[in-house]
């Protein structure tokens, strides 16, 4: 299962994008079962972009970065997955900065063998915590500009993996 990308877009900064949107739409809204099987359906290259950008796509905020990251590490127990996403595509400052997200989010919600529940006040309420994943977002959006960029160059040489060029017609 392949993307259709239109010639045009191959030089785009969004190409990465482009070779998964339509595996993410497809299961937008729809239960774990449904997005465990599309993710099934990927080779590892488009697993790995998968994981990443339904983590991304969610990470506009200060506040939804926060909540999304501990959504992956406490409920979805996806995060080891972004981070070998990260590795398939050998971004190992990625796999570090999601590592000290990874501790910064156990160390304030992991209570024992349980976890406390997130919620958006967190970062009001806890001005260390706040200042923490401010300085850890600030990380994220600047190297996630450049793992993408790398990404898109990866992609460019192996093509086949995932995509194939839109007729025109």
């Amino acid at each position: 299962m392949r993307a259709k990308i239109k010639q045009a877009d191959l030089g785009s900064s969004q190409l990465s994008w482009l070779c998964v949107q339509p595996m993410l739409i497809s299961v937008r809204g729809k239960d774990v079962a449904a997005k465990t099987e599309m993710y099934r359906q990927l080779n590892e290259g488009q697993q790995a972009l998968f994981l990443f950008y339904s983590y991304h796509n969610h990470t506009k905020s200060l506040a939804e970065f926060y909540w999304f990251s501990a959504y992956n590490i406490m409920e979805m127990k996806s995060w080891s997955g972004i981070q070998n996403g990260m590795r398939f595509f050998n971004q190992t400052e990625m796999v570090a900065l999601l590592d000290n997200i990874e501790h910064v989010v156990i160390d304030k919600n992991r209570i024992g063998d349980q976890w406390r529940e997130v919620t958006p006040t967190d970062l009001e309420q806890d001005p260390n915590l706040y200042q923490l994943i401010e300085d850890l977002f600030i990380q994220y959006r600047a190297q996630a500009e450049e793992v993408i960029a790398s990404i898109n160059k990866e992609i460019l040489q192996h093509q086949e993996m995932y995509f194939e060029i839109e007729d025109e017609g």
